[in-house]
């Protein structure tokens, strides 16, 4: 019995009769707490339901407003089409204004020839093809404005889809926290009546204590009052929400209004922008025909000058031309006189040793050959080099036993006690100076001569091009130098 009271808190034992009153008393508490419970699932079906039905016109509230942007959206594709169909309009009325300009144009140009066209023109010119087409442009702007301002807008149309679906939103929140409260409370009532299950089973209850009661009584107290509280907040949330939605209404309402006099503001600005633009252009044509004629006038007067001075251009240049002429002339006559002259090609002949013939192409020849040569005289002095270089290993080839023979002993000091050898040991060393010192020159004339010829070769060439007078001298004091 201990360990059954210690696990279920609250089991009235056989003959407690107090324990059975607080029994039968929590019995009635459990009974009245399921009847509210089973009020509130009411309440919450009856929710669930209005939620059913709030969603349902939600559904047909988004059609209709589906089926209204779908309006709008045709009405805008048609507004669009007028409007594109209206600067059609307004095109072909600027054409036909560019047409009438240049019709007066091509009377401008006849105004030049008869002057008295020009006068009746200035004084009844063309105005009334002008004056219609100015017309039938206001009556195009007229009719622009009234389409512009018998146009729907249907702007509130998204924020009342916005706040039905805030709406549905928190009605959603506030079933989920009703279900969640509902689900509690059927859970504490299934743990009572597992209680009075178990109560059932004994015949009699025990004692209970007067402190309990008054436990009870508080509690039950502490409850009315919370009951009270939720109520009161009930209604408190309930006001701030009605306040809050009018609130929207109204606000939603002012934009409304302020949304269609931002759009009246922009129509009327556009036509008044419209409107100073039709007359500064008005304007504008006015003052262009005026100016168009003045320069039509200082057009002529001009044409007239500037003949004048063509012709005497036209003089001036002919007398140019026929110098220029002249001068082309002589400039020929000396190039074949030039051209018939062989002072260079001769010079050439004797520079590169040849006879002077009609041959332009000998003197390349000449070159090749005399390139020929140089390059056979190289080699041969590079053969002579070689076999003197070839002569002077041999000599120290030879020179090997003597140098073992001078330098034989455990000093480092040559062995002069015989003087045959110490004699030709001196011969050897001065005679391989000697043939060192002409290897030397031989290169070095050989370099010079070498460097020479190319210097040479392109002194003449740059004569040849530059200065013809001064190659034809060298040639001759090269030629006079030969003979000598």
């Amino acid at each position: 019995l201990h360990h059954l009271q210690d696990e279920f808190k609250g089991l009235c034992l056989p003959g407690d009769q107090d324990g059975l009153e607080d029994v039968t008393l929590d019995i009635r508490m459990q009974k009245e707490k399921l009847a509210m419970l089973n009020k509130q699932e009411e309440i919450l079906k009856e929710l669930i339901q209005q939620n059913e039905a709030t969603n349902q016109e939600l559904t047909m509230e988004l059609t209709k407003l589906n089926a209204a942007q779908k309006l709008a959206a045709d009405d805008e594709r048609s507004m669009g089409e007028e409007c594109v169909k209206l600067a059609k309009q307004v095109e072909a009325v600027t054409d036909d204004i560019i047409d009438t300009i240049s019709d007066a144009l091509n009377v401008y140009g006849n105004c030049a020839v008869d002057k008295g066209l020009a006068k009746r023109f200035f004084t009844y010119g063309p105005f009334e093809s002008y004056k219609q087409t100015q017309e039938l442009f206001k009556s195009h702007f007229d009719l622009f404005t009234s389409l512009k301002f018998d146009a729907k807008h249907n702007d509130t149309a998204s924020d009342e889809v916005r706040i039905a679906v805030r709406e549905a939103r928190d009605m959603e929140e506030r079933l989920s926290d009703a279900v969640s409260a509902f689900i509690e409370s059927k859970a504490e009532l299934s743990g009572e009546q597992a209680k009075l299950v178990l109560i059932s089973n004994y015949d009699s209850g025990r004692q209970t204590s007067v402190t309990s009661q008054e436990a009870h009584k508080s509690a039950i107290q502490l409850l009315e009052q919370e009951e009270s509280i939720l109520e009161q907040q009930i209604q408190n949330a309930i006001k701030r929400f009605v306040d809050r939605r009018t609130s929207l209404a109204v606000e939603n309402i002012a934009r409304s209004a302020l949304a269609d006099r931002e759009i009246i503001y922009k129509d009327l600005t556009f036509l008044q922008d419209v409107t100073n633009h039709a007359v500064a252009l008005d304007t504008l044509l006015y003052w262009a025909l005026r100016r168009e004629l003045h320069s039509a006038e200082e057009l002529l007067y001009f044409a007239s000058h500037l003949r004048v001075y063509l012709i005497q251009e036209t003089e001036f240049i002919s007398d140019r031309i026929k110098s220029m002429n002249d001068t082309c002339t002589e400039q020929d006559l000396a190039e074949v006189n030039l051209e018939s002259s062989d002072v260079l090609l001769n010079s050439l002949f004797s520079i590169l040793d040849g006879e002077p013939c009609g041959d332009p192409k000998l003197p390349i020849k000449l070159y090749n050959d005399m390139r020929r040569k140089i390059r056979e005289t190289k080699d041969e002095i590079q053969y002579g080099y070689e076999m003197k270089e070839a002569a002077l290993d041999e000599i120290k080839k030879r020179a090997k036993p003597l140098h073992k023979l001078i330098w034989d002993g455990c000093t480092k000091q040559p062995n002069c006690y015989n003087r045959t050898v110490s004699s030709l040991n001196h011969a050897l060393t001065h005679k391989m100076a000697t043939i060192d010192t002409k290897v030397h020159e031989i290169s070095e004339t050989f370099n010079n001569v070498k460097v020479g010829d190319v210097h040479n070769v392109r002194k003449l060439w740059q004569w040849f091009i530059a200065d013809p007078t001064r190659l034809a001298a060298a040639m001759r004091y090269a030629s006079r130098d030969k003979h000598t």
